[in-house]
């Protein structure tokens, strides 16, 4: 038998949303005698002059490949392949070590293959490509494979396929999880991770509750620009339509939204479409998660740079934009809304959609859910900033005061690993842990304090402490600062003084040092050009840095009062901003004066937006500890 030989051999196209999994069994003992590895050759076949056009596509794919016993948050020694951007006419080259590792049972062997579409913009372009899987490098570049029907198995699943896993127990009642993609992304490829984990988790769980069937819609890719409300609209009729579809089968009786970046506001208008068309449906079927992932649920107005918010107010981005920027679109459609207030009243609906989000019906259906749930990245995220993906009210003033200890923490760590040898877990290898009214930060398990991170003192910083613009940077945090914060030992600082108005702040409370502010055009930036994870990074979970930094409920009797609500017309002259800040609090306050919420803080590498739902597999892992915390926290019944 010559050793050259072609296994196996396919041709498929991508297109925005889809992907491509293959799962290659092996029994090697079939195959020629001293084969140690296999060959895997893909290629883009798409023209190379394609290669610019990078907003009509990308005409490219990412793909990955791992042995079946792999696993992201155990130890590794194996080095992880993948292609975080093939590109037109370019080759990707992996080997499968026939090792432990891949070894199913006895002597055969199992590799996965994900390959998934980089089109992200429009939902016209089709990306081709070939695969060869062979037992040299050389028989890759053969045409036809050999016929070895018995020596290799291959399976195959499209993205319908893998977005249509049935519950693991069809008999019990199902759990119906809802997944919302954000602007420029779509659910199939770029939610699949997060997906999979929620299912790792609720498959680990003997809670029924967790006996969970996960959907998402895929109706709007491509359609980002527009608007909340044409977006919320489709996603509220596939949620009928899901749910009709699934209740011909089985028992649904919860449902959840996990939403990230714009499917925050999205999944929010979906409820309000839902409770118009069925007003009896969250009767029916109880709601249980609404989880959102660094969604603008503020909108963008103040954390965007000048000309960026002019750019979208003027409708560089359709309609999404100007709602993203507080305006109101004259002459859209109103469907979905309701235009009685529950008291009876009229309702205007000639409002910036952002205000309409949190009022009723989707108000009353939101208190029901179990959890609220909030994840934010601290820093690097300049698409959707902390203070809107947070709802603007946190304890800062807290966050601050254990920042100060960050110094002296890192030098008795530094001192004690250089005492003790033995090894520690970290954060990232952490499990999640539950919030209460009196946890502010969560402790690492390396005995470091999670804290809100903080850029190196230098001298240009310590000269502007006390500039005037320190004071008004401060002022903008104590607006937004809770009452009756507790601090780090549980005490609560109300026991200590009252609650200090932003008039009346003084040198001493301006010693304040907020988390920096992320830059717009960085974070853009940051999509091409962030940094990968390091195999060290993807192989050893101990050494990963990437961290929960605050994690805590906040209720409503912890809102400070409106700091907007009666302010002199002259101020609305000196200060432009003033209306948007003032439509902000009010938003704000809308989503919070009736219900808690938790907030949770996480400190990731850039890209942050997508990395805190690990938007692809290995290139975004950094975020792998909020998908973590997210998914056992939520679906794993802990």
């Amino acid at each position: 038998m010559s050793s050259d030989l072609l296994l196996y051999t396919d041709r498929q196209e991508v297109g925005i949303g889809d992907v491509y999994r293959y799962r290659f069994t092996v029994d090697v003992s079939q195959l020629p005698p001293g084969t140690q590895e296999l060959y895997l050759r893909i290629k883009n076949v798409e023209s190379p002059l394609l290669r610019p056009f990078y907003m009509s596509g990308p005409y490219s794919f990412y793909v990955d490949v791992r042995p079946c016993k792999y696993d992201e948050d155990k130890e590794w020694e194996e080095t992880m392949q993948y292609c975080c951007d093939l590109r037109p006419d370019e080759y990707f080259h992996a080997k499968f070590l026939i090792n432990e590792n891949s070894l199913l049972e006895g002597s055969r062997h199992s590799w996965t293959v994900d390959i998934l579409s980089q089109i992200c913009v429009t939902a016209g372009p089709r990306v081709k490509y070939k695969l060869k899987l062979g037992t040299t490098r050389k028989s890759t570049k053969q045409r036809e494979p050999k016929t070895l029907e018995s020596c290799i198995d291959v399976q195959t699943w499209d993205t319908l396929q893998l977005w249509d896993i049935p519950p693991k127990d069809s008999e019990k009642p199902v759990h119906l999880v809802i997944m919302t993609h954000g602007i420029f992304s779509n659910v199939g490829c770029d939610m699949l991770y997060m997906k999979e984990r929620i299912e790792k988790a609720a498959l680990n769980s003997d809670d029924d509750a967790c006996n969970i069937v996960v959907r998402g819609c895929m109706d709007n890719m491509g359609k980002s620009s527009h608007g909340i409300r044409f977006l919320g609209v489709r996603l509220g009729k596939y949620v009928l339509r899901i749910y009709d579809e699934l209740s011909e089968k089985y028992n649904v009786d919860k449902i959840s939204f996990v939403g990230h970046s714009l499917g925050g506001p999205t999944q929010t208008m979906a409820i309000h479409y839902i409770v118009l068309e069925r007003p009896d449906f969250f009767e029916n079927v109880q709601p249980v998660n609404f989880i959102a992932l660094a969604s603008p649920f503020l909108g963008v107005a103040n954390d965007m740079p000048l000309f960026v918010s002019l750019g979208l107010t003027i409708g560089t981005f359709g309609i999404t934009g100007r709602d993203l920027t507080l305006k109101h679109t004259p002459l859209t459609s109103t469907e979905g809304f309701a235009t009685m207030d529950s008291d009876g009243k009229k309702r205007s609906l000639r409002r910036p959609i952002m205000e309409l989000l949190p009022l009723s019906p989707a108000q009353e259906i939101l208190q029901k859910f179990q959890n609220r749930t909030l994840y934010a990245s601290v820093l690097h995220d300049g698409i959707v900033p902390l203070r809107t993906a947070a709802l603007l009210y946190l304890d800062w003033r807290s966050l601050a005061k254990v920042g100060q200890l960050r110094h002296e923490q890192q030098k008795s760590n530094r001192d004690d690993k250089e005492n003790d040898d033995t090894p520690v877990d970290t954060p990232g290898a952490s499990p999640p842990t539950e919030p209460s009214s009196n946890t502010t930060f969560m402790s690492n398990s390396n005995g470091v304090t999670g804290i809100i991170p903080e850029a190196p003192l230098d001298k240009t910083a310590t000269a502007q402490f006390f500039m005037p613009h320190k004071m008004v940077k401060y002022r903008k945090y104590a607006r937004a600062q809770v009452t009756d914060s507790k601090n780090p030992d549980g005490s609560s600082e109300s026991d200590d003084q009252e609650f200090t108005s932003p008039s009346k702040i003084n040198q001493e409370e301006a010693k304040f040092n907020p988390p920096r502010e992320a830059s717009t055009i960085l974070a853009a930036l940051s999509v091409i050009t962030s940094p990968l994870p390091t195999q060290e990074y993807i192989k050893y979970p101990n050494t990963r840095t990437d961290s929960i930094v605050h994690d805590r409920l906040y209720h409503p009797s912890e809102l400070p009062p409106p700091h907007y609500e009666s302010r002199p017309f002259y101020k609305k002259i000196i200060y432009p901003n003033e209306s948007n800040n003032k439509l902000q609090e009010e938003i704000a306050i809308s989503w919070q004066k009736s219900m808690t919420w938790r907030k949770v803080l996480v400190d990731l590498k850039p890209d942050a937006h997508n990395n805190i739902v690990v938007r692809r597999r290995f290139v975004n892992l950094f975020g792998n500890v909020a998908v973590r915390h997210m998914a056992e926290t939520h679906f794993g019944g802990k």
